[in-house]
Formats: C-alpha cells, sequence, structure tokens
C-alpha cells in the first residue's frame, strides 16, 4: 500500500472511532422506573437551633442495567431546616442527577434550625423528592429541635475562650424557661453567684465547661422530680457513648459554700473538680442527691478542699468516681461509689491520697496538704479486684477511716485501711446496674439493707425515702 492509502486508512480510522465514541448513553426511561433508598425517614436527635447537626447520609440506588436521571429537591425550598449535598455540591435541588447503571450516589443531609422564641421543643421536617421519569419518590426528613440561651465567648481567662456570666457582686438567675447552651466556659466572677433553677438543662459544647471563680460561689437547686441536668450539646445517640463532649465544673475557693443539689452530671472529662487556686477560704462543696456519669477522667475530684457529700452515685469513668487529694476536711455518707468502666481501667473506684503530683516541661512537681476524710455508709465497688486506693506521705496530714461502708478491695488492700463494720468483697446486689439502667436502687436481698450507722444526716435517701435506723449502705434506702 502506498503512502496515500496509509493515509486514508488513518483517516478512515479515526472518523470511525469518533463516531463510536459521540454514541449517546442509552438512558432507562420506562415509566415504571423506581429508584431504591438506604432508608425511607433520615431523622435526627435535638438539634439545637442555630447550631449544625451532624450529617446524615442517604444512599439512592439505580437497580437497572441503564445509567438513569433523576431530580431531587427539598420541597421546604429555601425556607427549609436542612440542607442537602449532591457530588459535592450543596444545594436544595439539583436537576437530572445522572446515576450510573447497577450504581448509587449519596446524598449528604444537614439540619440547622431557625431560633424561634419558642420555648417547647420545635419539631423540623421536611420532604426530600426524586421525580424518576415522571414518577415521585419521597424520603421524609425529620429532626427535633429546641430554643435555647447561647453563652458565647468574648475573652480569654487562664488560656480558656471565656465569658463571664455573673459579675462581681452580682446574682444571677439561670432558669428552665429553655436549656442553656455553654461554648467555652462560662464564668462566674469573684464576689458573683449563680442560682440554677430546679429542671434547668445546661448543654457544653466541645471543651466548654462551668467555672467558679476565686471567691464566687455555685448553687444548683434540683429536685428529685426536676433535677439540673449538665450535659454535652450533642444529643445524638451516638454521641451518648462519647466520655469527653465538655470539659468540666470547675470550682476555685470562697467564702460561701458552694452547693449542688440534685443534679445529674455527664459525659464531662471531670464532673466536678473543686481545688484551691491560692490559698483555702474556708468554705466546703455541698454535693447531695446526685448522678455523675461517664466521665472520661473522674467523676468528682478535690485538691485542698472541704467537701460533704450525701446520696450521691457516681459510676462509669475513665479513672476514679471519687479522687480527694492534697488536703481538706471530708466527710462521705451514704454513698454509690460504683466504676463500671470497662477499656482497660487500672485506677480504683476511690483514690484518697494527701498530695498530688503533675509534671511542666517535664518537670515533676508535688504538693502536700493535710487530709481528713471520714466514709460512712458508703457503697466503693465496680468491675477491678481493688476499688480503693490509698496514698500518704509524711509531708502532710492523713487521716482517712471508713465505717460500715460495702468495700470491694483484695485482703492486703484492706489490712491498709482503717475501718469498722464494714462488707468485704460483697456484691451489693444493685437491682439493674448496667449501662442501659444506671439502677443502683438494692435488691431486697442485698447485704447493704440495714447495714449502716445511724447518723444525724442524711435523714432521706436520694429519692426522697425515709432512712430507716439502722439505714442501708449506699444512696438508696
Amino acid at each position: 500500500m502506498n503512502k496515500r492509502g496509509y493515509i486514508c486508512l488513518f483517516f478512515a480510522a479515526v472518523l470511525l472511532l469518533s463516531l463510536f465514541s459521540c454514541k449517546k448513553a442509552i438512558y432507562y426511561e420506562s415509566a415504571d422506573a423506581r429508584l431504591q433508598f438506604s432508608t425511607h425517614l433520615v431523622t435526627f436527635d435535638t438539634i439545637f437551633t442555630s447550631v449544625s447537626s451532624i450529617t446524615r447520609q442517604l444512599k439512592v440506588i439505580n437497580p437497572y442495567k441503564s445509567p438513569i436521571k433523576t431530580d431531587i429537591a427539598l420541597v421546604g425550598g429555601s425556607s427549609s431546616y436542612f440542607s442537602i449535598n449532591i457530588n459535592g455540591v450543596a444545594c436544595r435541588e439539583a436537576k437530572e442527577v445522572e446515576i450510573a447503571a447497577k450504581d448509587s450516589i449519596f446524598i449528604f443531609v444537614k439540619v440547622n434550625i431557625i431560633p424561634n422564641g419558642g420555648n417547647t421543643p420545635l419539631l423540623c421536617s421536611d420532604t426530600l423528592t426524586f421525580f424518576t421519569n415522571g414518577n415521585k419518590q419521597n424520603v421524609e426528613l425529620l429532626a427535633f429541635g429546641q430554643d435555647a440561651h447561647f453563652i458565647i465567648p468574648n475573652a480569654v481567662y487562664l488560656s480558656n475562650p471565656s465569658r463571664i456570666i455573673a459579675h462581681e457582686g452580682e446574682t444571677v438567675h439561670w432558669t428552665n424557661d429553655k436549656p442553656y447552651v455553654v461554648y467555652g466556659y462560662a464564668v462566674i466572677d469573684s464576689t458573683a453567684k449563680l442560682v440554677i433553677e430546679a429542671g434547668t438543662q445546661v448543654y457544653f459544647h466541645q471543651n466548654s465547661g462551668l467555672w467558679a471563680y476565686r471567691g464566687a460561689c455555685l448553687e444548683v437547686n434540683g429536685t428529685k422530680d426536676n433535677p439540673v441536668v449538665f450535659q454535652g450539646d450533642r444529643t445524638e445517640t451516638w454521641y451518648q457513648e462519647d466520655y469527653q463532649q465538655w470539659s468540666r465544673i470547675w470550682l476555685f475557693e470562697s467564702n460561701q459554700d458552694h452547693v449542688i443539689n440534685y443534679a445529674v452530671i455527664k459525659n464531662a472529662f471531670i464532673g466536678i473538680q473543686a481545688e484551691t487556686f491560692q490559698e483555702s477560704m474556708g468554705n466546703k462543696l455541698i454535693v447531695r442527691n446526685s448522678v455523675i456519669k461517664k466521665s472520661e477522667c473522674w467523676g468528682l475530684n478535690t485538691r485542698g478542699y472541704n467537701l460533704l457529700a450525701e446520696n450521691n452515685v457516681i459510676t462509669d469513668c475513665g479513672q476514679c468516681c471519687l479522687f480527694l487529694s492534697v488536703g481538706g476536711s471530708c466527710e462521705l455518707n451514704n454513698n454509690t461509689f460504683y466504676n463500671q468502666y470497662t477499656p482497660q481501667r487500672t485506677t480504683s473506684a476511690v483514690q484518697v491520697s494527701n498530695h498530688y503530683s503533675y509534671i511542666i516541661n517535664n518537670q515533676t512537681y508535688t504538693i502536700y496538704g493535710d487530709l481528713e476524710a471520714k466514709f460512712t455508709n458508703n457503697i466503693i465497688s465496680g468491675l477491678l479486684d481493688n476499688e480503693i486506693m490509698l496514698a500518704s506521705v509524711t509531708d502532710g496530714i492523713f487521716d482517712v477511716s471508713f465505717s460500715h461502708c460495702l468495700i470491694k478491695a483484695k485482703a492486703d488492700r484492706l489490712s491498709q485501711l482503717v475501718h469498722n463494720n464494714t462488707l468485704h468483697n460483697v456484691d451489693p446486689l444493685f437491682t439493674n446496674p448496667s449501662k442501659d439502667y444506671y439502677n443502683f436502687t438494692l435488691k431486697a436481698n442485698s447485704l447493704c439493707k440495714g447495714a449502716g450507722m445511724y447518723i444525724p444526716t442524711p435523714l432521706t435517701d436520694c429519692e426522697g425515702n425515709a432512712r430507716n435506723n439502722p439505714p442501708s449502705i449506699g444512696a438508696y434506702e
């Protein structure tokens, strides 16, 4: 073949290839077209107004052997609480979205709830419609929202983004009209007081907390039927197993007692941390009838602080349910400390020490104090063989005693304790202590029933039931 023939053959091949490449895709256009979905109801748990939710994922499937096109739209349009992202494009509607044969696409759905000034839960819904070859299919979107007081930081204190919510000499009341959502630290300034009324719900964003500065006062006035609840601001079910949603309730020394009654504190790094920043001013932290659970580190931690704790349940903490350190005068009556935190925990449910060590720039520092602690009618138990640990140094007084308590510990650990009339390594026989229920009431045949010692307080248990004489051990009569 001569040169002219090869050139003609080459151009013929190019023409033939271009004809094939320009062939249009054959779409499935039958009137019976039905897409398939991973779900027909996309749900969100409570989402606070103006706070974006986590993203939900919807899978849309083309079951046919040919590609298909569909129009997708939010019925609510621009007024919808929801937004979608299709193929990387944020939108509220999209035309002729192509799904390859026997393939699928993902639609990512978010919800933002606009504050409406209301005080009751708000139900938000919309419909995501799919128009395919004249056929209409729906996927429903549903979220619960609620208007809230938002505490937004406007300054930085001790390296923490913060906002003063009660200024010097001021008394501020948080009411239960609607929830409080805290970003950063909500700070009670020196000589100020924050009073939180029964039934108030307080939600904290990641790394946020409540901070009573030196000389400030916190008063939490929950009731049995309307406790004050402190928790993280992500209420989706998955986050309930996140043990570090927020930071802590952080209390410094004051000339007024901090009082916490009928509170539920959950999913914090530390439930309550009370410490002397400079030197003790002689006040107490008084915690009664409260539940602290799912703390990543400690449930209740004091450093050189005076403490009165009665009728509390502290459970399921990454390290200790209770950690008393450095110093202070502590009285603990009828509490239940039960640690069922499972991922390789090595620390006891209750630890008591008259010193505390910390590291700064690879240098270890230790502080000491005089510690007196009296445990009466407490349950100290959990999943480990030793759920009590005492650590003392001669640089400070260490006067710790246990009376009429249930203590889970090996014989050598028990021998280190000053105790009398204690139950050793006995199952307390809770009604249902599992994480699904957290029911620490005592079964009728529990040895804790009537095994306590009569003391002037508390006269009732954490549910308001009168204490017998002798009383039961633990938070419940």
